[in-house]
């Protein structure tokens, strides 16, 4: 019998056949427990193979859910990532029903135990060697850690077998809106084993049977550097010096003239080798032909960019960008969350990692982002990027994503005039440069979803870090990208920030008064900040008076100014108010006069005399922006801080009688509590026997009891 990874490889192409031969008809299915062996092929036209022969999977939107729930293998996919992946951004109404209809008819053919529902969605119960994309993936492991065991034969006879299991283009016979997410990462892990293939074949001293097969592929991708490289030194070995130095012409004029920059270091570096080799090459496939131009590393650090006058670069360098903003110094709290994006680092090795940072103005979206950055800055030599996303001070307009891929370029080097004016040449060109480097970019301020999805890169190696007023929902539906929500500091925290700006000792001197201050700053970091640094400057303030000032009904959120725009909390506040709509704005100035520090969606409807349906929208919205937060479902609170800023506003904007007819249908509101205390008992009755107690008598509580009971001030 024939052995060998080509053997391995030809025998899973093969499909179920050996596993027909080989397994016996299962005698009952289990309706619990899936005992099919199948095969799932993914590289090729998308097909499932039982042990009885091919399944019929029909029609391109039942492939398309089967294709994105196996790429997904044994792990969940909600069903928003799963309307997005199949019907794109204009889902049909019907979409969740349509979903649970095809996985439906999936489990009919592959077995129940296949497709397990798990929210928010569905997972796909895969053993090993049934997909053929994990095959691939771990032919290419086990290659690459021959080649780094300076065994290149074998790396390369097993690379050949894996890439012969591609059996045409990837995705075959699903939705265009898949296809187009998904096929240029799969086609990229392609192009970088055939690389790898090609590596071990020139390792290997098989440059003379190579030549023939990387031109072909050069000529099918001409921007692929390594190929140019490694098309040149195969030419070189097989004595053809002059026709690898044309490659590099014809590669250098190409990127110019097309793309707008210089070839690669790696290129380059290959180049004047070629020019400084004189130990000539013979035709024989020989391991030691020129022995100086060893096959370069795939990923360079940096890039060489720059306009040229025909007689090379008119600028020339190699850059590594730092943005980074300072570190925050005395860093609290936040441990779990930091902990969470921690454990997205590993994820940069197969796909380009994002993570939605959102929470409340003032909770130090921005101070979080640059400080885990900093953490991790040496996981991604090729650059730490920072783009503020409002380029012009918080209240500026949100920035076109094409203007913030030009400051990208220019970091990395690219000369104004060499950027392309065309915004899609231009986020192209973004991409390109991004490609097989580990970048960390810091996207602060997003205004939404559509702003930052042109900025994702398209490869994997890179993590991408946003911050934002609002939820991104989208981008974590569409995209994949990990939520990641800041509240307020605990007690416990808060009291740990104050003695961090403080001092330990004044703050274990009064720590009655120290906990009072962190909750009348509603444990907000931004007012914990303020707070901090005038009682610092007052040293001789017991924390005790700062508490009464900051107590004063008179004074409010004028305590809290501390003359710096920077640290402004009302315009803190303001910018997310601004972002709402006017019904949603009014809603929120009205639940400054509520006296609850929480609210339902019926308790809204009366305090605006709306709907309840429509009430519930407006506090969604409020959610969005974070300016409430939904602690239960259907129960909003906000902080004291945000209430006092809500009271500001409508004692502005509206008048005294729309409060006033707000706060009379608020308390004629049935299902407000204040009116259910506000209903008289009933008469005294005789009091029930003691043995037969009478289900109808209300218990004895009274009105202060019913608002208590529902966390009234």
């Amino acid at each position: 019998m024939t052995t060998g990874p080509a053997a391995t490889a030809a025998r899973w192409r093969a499909g179920g056949a050996e596993t027909r031969r080989r397994t016996p008809r299962p005698h009952r299915r289990s309706s619990r427990r899936r005992e099919r062996t199948m095969r799932y092929q993914l590289l090729g036209p998308v097909t499932a193979t039982g042990p009885e022969g091919p399944v019929a999977v029909a029609g391109p939107k039942r492939r398309a859910v089967l294709a994105a729930l196996l790429l997904n293998a044994n792990r969940v996919v909600s069903e928003s990532r799963l309307s997005h992946l199949v019907w794109g951004n204009d889902p049909p109404p019907s979409v969740r029903g349509q979903i649970q209809v095809h996985v439906s008819g999936l489990r009919k053919l592959l077995g129940r135990g296949a497709i397990l529902r798990q929210a928010p969605g569905y997972l796909i119960v895969v053993g090993p060697g049934e997909l053929d994309l994990h095959v691939f993936d771990e032919a290419v492991a086990r290659a690459r850690e021959e080649l780094e065991a300076d065994r290149p034969e074998q790396a390369a006879e097993r690379l050949r077998g894996v890439l012969d299991t591609w059996r045409g283009p990837a995705l075959g016979g699903v939705t265009e809106s898949l296809r187009a997410l998904e096929v240029p990462g799969l086609n990229e892990r392609r192009l970088s084993a055939l690389e790898d293939y090609f590596d071990a074949r020139l390792a290997a001293g098989r440059h003379v049977h190579t030549v023939g097969e990387l031109q072909q592929e050069v000529g099918r991708h001409p921007f692929r550097e390594r190929l140019q490289v490694q098309l040149m030194l195969a030419l070189h070995r097989c004595g053809r010096t002059p026709e690898a130095l044309q490659v590099y012409a014809d590669t250098r004029a190409r990127l110019a003239s097309e793309v707008g920059i210089e070839p690669g270091r790696s290129l380059r570096d290959t180049h004047l080798r070629l020019l400084r080799d004189t130990t000539g090459c013979g035709t024989a496939d020989a391991a030691g032909c020129a022995p100086d131009l060893g096959v370069p590393a795939p990923v360079p650090t940096a890039i060489s960019v720059g306009a040229s006058d025909g007689r090379g670069p008119l600028v020339e360098q190699a850059l590594v960008p730092r943005q980074l903003p300072p570190d925050v110094p005395l860093f609290v709290g936040r441990s779990e969350q930091l902990a969470y994006l921690d454990g997205l680092l590993a994820a940069t090795a197969t796909t380009t990692v994002a993570a939605a940072i959102g929470g409340g103005p003032g909770v130090g979206k921005t101070s979080f982002a640059v400080h885990w950055a900093h953490r991790v800055h040496d996981r991604f030599p090729d650059g730490q990027l920072y783009v503020s996303l409002r380029q012009g001070g918080p209240d500026a307009p949100a920035l076109d994503p094409a203007e913030a891929a030009a400051t990208v370029l220019e970091a990395f080097g690219v000369p104004a005039p060499r950027i392309p004016a065309g915004r899609a040449a231009r986020l192209g060109l973004y991409r390109s440069v991004l490609a097989g480097r580990r970048v960390l970019i810091v996207l602060d301020d997003a205004q939404d979803a559509d702003q930052v999805r042109p900025l994702l890169p398209g490869v994997p190696g890179c993590l991408v870090v946003v911050t934002s007023r609002t939820r991104l929902v989208g981008l974590v539906a569409a995209e994949g990208a990990w939520p990641v929500t800041l509240d307020l500091l605990s007690a416990r925290e808060a009291r740990e920030f104050l003695a961090h700006r403080l001092g330990a000792a004044r703050v274990a001197a009064e720590p009655e008064a120290a906990g009072q201050l962190g909750e009348v700053c509603a444990r907000l970091p931004l007012a914990l900040a303020v707070v901090a640094a005038r009682a610092a400057t007052c040293p001789h303030f017991p924390l005790g008076a700062v508490v009464e000032e900051l107590r004063d009904a008179c004074v409010g959120l004028d305590a809290l100014d501390s003359g710096d725009p920077a640290t402004d909390l009302r315009a803190a506040f303001a910018r997310s108010y601004r972002s709402l709509s006017p019904p949603a704005a009014r809603l929120f100035r009205l639940l400054g006069i509520h006296p609850g520090p929480d609210i339902t969606p019926a308790i809204a409807a009366g305090l605006l005399g709306e709907p309840v349906r429509r009430a519930r929208a407006l506090l969604a919205e409020l959610s969005r922006a974070h300016l409430m937060t939904e602690d239960a479902p259907g129960r909003y609170r906000g902080h004291d801080l945000l209430r006092a800023y809500a009271l500001e506003l409508t004692l502005v904007h509206d008048t005294d009688e729309d409060r006033r007819a707000a706060l009379h249908r608020l308390l004629a509101h049935p299902p407000h509590p204040a009116h259910r205390a506000a209903r008289p008992l009933p008469a005294p009755t005789e009091p029930p026997r003691p043995a037969v107690p009478s289900p109808r008598l209300l218990p004895p509580v009274g009105n202060e009891a019913v608002c208590e009971a529902e966390e009234f001030r």
